[in-house]
């Protein structure tokens, strides 16, 4: 499962023109993740086969902040922590890219979750993660080349060697430049 992203991106970047597709596009985003205080950054590169589809391979780098909460007769403690992802994503535009348009998007990504350390939770641990998400967003032209854009997508973070499942929710602005 882990190769399918690579295969693909090895194909549209070695192949003839044609299956190259019409642009190469590079990516930057950074904002905060809603529900849960936090940051969230991401870079990637990918390959625009047509004007309205865009396939992208991002490092992304998340972090949420602990909290503690009272409730009458107890307490609630949320660790937070930082998660870094390797991503494939696939995104699809309701117009061109020549003019502003809104688009969904959709990928799987594996990395790492690294737990904060704290006077609650004093040992430091790392787990591996997997995270299916989805979302959309839209985008704005800035002549041929440049791009804004702004998104939000919901990952369902699934550690594999502990039960735990975290909704990460970021919202990010960035600019594409494609080639």
């Amino acid at each position: 499962m882990r190769l399918i992203p690579v295969v693909l991106f090895v194909v549209l970047f070695t192949g003839p023109t044609p299956a190259r597709g019409q642009s190469v596009v590079l990516d930057a985003a950074a904002g905060p993740t809603l529900g849960d205080s936090g940051w969230s950054v991401a870079a990637g590169m990918g390959v625009s086969p047509t004007p309205r589809v865009t396939i992208t391979g991002n490092v992304e780098r998340s972090h949420l902040v602990s909290r503690r909460q009272e409730y009458p007769g107890s307490v609630s403690y949320f660790r937070g922590g930082t998660f870094t992802l390797a991503s494939a994503e696939l995104r699809l535009s309701l117009f061109g890219r020549d003019r502003i348009s809104p688009y969904a998007l959709a990928g799987f990504g594996v990395g790492r979750s690294r737990p904060n350390v704290n006077d609650v939770f004093p040992t430091p641990v790392v787990h591996s993660v997997r995270a299916p998400f989805a979302g959309g967003g839209v985008h704005v032209p800035f002549g041929s080349r440049a791009t804004f854009f702004a998104d939000v997508r919901l990952a369902l973070i699934v550690g594999t060697e502990a039960d735990d499942l975290y909704a990460l929710v970021p919202l990010r602005a960035g600019l594409s430049w494609r080639f």
